[in-house]
């Protein structure tokens, strides 16, 4: 009796241990585990008299890394194709995406892939959405994941409608 108790330890203590990790496997999102290790994006926003309407803004990350972002057409319309143009003095970054949002209220999310040019200059083509209330103000974000924690730069604008 005690050997076949033995025989059934031995083989339930295994088989209980692949199905555990099968199962974590499954079941746990490592990348949320992994980025809650990171914690909350530190965002660097750009100075608030830079106007996208006007001209480019820039930012400088706490690493050194600096962004410069830039709209055309100027008038950023809702509907029509927008081109955002980034220069930055880090010419071989990756996987980098544009993130933008309304803030004053749900437009929706909408990741645009940044296309690296060359030289430090990159691209990334979106549309907004109209809003029949206007006056609508967005973020426009890029960030940079680091071993330990996620920075990135935060750009403001408007729209009229």
């Amino acid at each position: 009796m005690s050997e076949e108790k033995t025989n059934i330890k031995n083989l339930i203590f295994p088989t209980l241990g692949i199905v555990s990790i099968v199962l974590g496997y499954f079941l746990i999102d490592f990348n949320a585990v992994y980025q809650s290790f990171k914690g909350e994006v530190q965002f660097t926003t750009q100075d608030k008299t830079c106007d996208l309407h006007k001209n480019s803004c820039k930012i400088m990350l706490q690493d050194g890394t600096s962004f410069e972002l830039g709209v055309e057409p100027k008038t950023i319309p809702l509907m029509k194709p927008l081109i955002f143009t980034i220069k930055s003095n880090n010419q071989n970054l990756e996987n980098l995406h544009l993130n933008i949002y309304a803030t004053n209220m749900f437009m929706g999310e909408f990741t645009l892939p940044i296309k690296n040019l060359g030289n430090g200059n990159y691209e990334a083509k979106g549309t907004l959405p109209t809003c029949p209330i206007g006056d609508m103000q967005w973020n426009a974000e890029i960030r940079l994941d680091k071993l330990d924690k996620t920075i990135g730069a935060r750009f403001q604008f408007k729209t009229d409608k």
